[in-house]
């Protein structure tokens, strides 16, 4: 069987698959809203009530789950259909992402926000692109970009 997954059952794997995207899509959603929210709810309320440390574990927290999703939902599939541009978009995602995480403490705020915004967006569309993809709603890489 040339499906990569660690469930022989080609059905029960899509269908692992799927759930990941999903995951996947929700978590990188979530730091988006993070990320976006972050800078408003700092205005509208005391500093005091957002320690350093609740931040780190949010982002490292968020780190994990969105490279997990990435490796368990798109790697595997893509490895079967050849849509490896989808693997380049989630590696580019995941090291922005991950650069955020672990340089903000190099660079200003806005440059780690702006930074993690965007991996979240390129995470999102590669997770989209997949699920398209999986189910057949796109025959070739320019039909698929075209409707991004």
């Amino acid at each position: 069987m040339k499906h990569f997954c660690y469930i022989p059952a080609m059905k029960e794997c899509t269908m692992v698959n799927k759930i990941w995207d999903k995951v996947g899509i929700c978590v990188s959603g979530f730091c988006l809203i993070h990320c976006l929210a972050t800078p408003i709810l700092l205005i509208l309320f005391p500093a005091s009530m957002f320690t350093n440390i609740h931040f780190e574990i949010t982002h490292q927290i968020f780190a994990v789950l969105v490279t997990s999703s990435i490796l368990l939902a798109v790697y595997p599939t893509c490895k079967e259909h050849g849509h490896y541009d989808i693997i380049g978009l989630a590696l580019i995602g995941i090291t922005l992402t991950l650069c955020a995480v672990f340089f903000h403490d190099y660079v200003s705020k806005t440059v780690s926000h702006g930074t993690t915004v965007i991996g979240s967006i390129i995470l999102i569309t590669a997770h989209i692109k997949n699920m398209k993809i999986r189910h057949g709603k796109c025959e070739s890489d320019s039909q698929c970009s075209a409707n991004h």
